[in-house]
């Protein structure tokens, strides 16, 4: 009987201890590499000096284990659509999943406008939330990866 109880308390000690440690082994570092990707997302906020009004944006963006981001995106500001803006930049990942954006937007080969974006990545790097951090915005941006490997070339 004190033979029992005793195998069982270790196993539940043994168990405890097992279920502890689980959670360090799934949570992971994030790295520009465990980030590198390709995602689809939408932005949505409103711009409120100057008061312009409602922004909206969808588009596709590859970030590379390097810290370049490039892609494409439609707009819409206060209902004018915008088709085909090119999105050129840097970005920075820390460990914790957190990071930075420095966005560059493009129709043509003309600089319209520019963001810097703080930015969390969850869901084991298959999504990144972030907010606009330019005065008089509120924005956010809800990005799901697509591809998880970096285009060849």
């Amino acid at each position: 009987m004190k033979s029992s109880i005793a195998q069982r308390t270790l196993g539940i000690i043994f168990c405890s201890m097992l279920l502890g440690l689980a959670p360090a082994a799934q949570a992971r570092e994030c790295t520009a590499s465990s980030v590198a990707g390709i995602y689809g997302y939408t932005s949505s906020g409103t711009i409120v000096t100057p008061a312009v009004g409602p922004f909206v944006a969808v588009g596709r963006v590859t970030f590379t284990s390097t810290g370049i981001l490039s892609g494409t995106q439609t707009t819409s500001i206060a209902g004018n659509v915008f088709v085909d803006e090119f999105v050129q930049g840097t970005f920075t990942v820390k460990p914790d999943c957190t990071g930075t954006l420095d966005v560059y937007i493009y129709h043509g080969s003309t600089l319209v406008r520019t963001s810097q974006v703080d930015m969390v990545w969850d869901d084991h790097q298959k999504e990144a939330r972030g907010i606009f951090l330019k005065a008089g915005t509120a924005i956010t941006i809800i990005g799901r990866k697509i591809s998880g490997n970096e285009p060849a070339g």
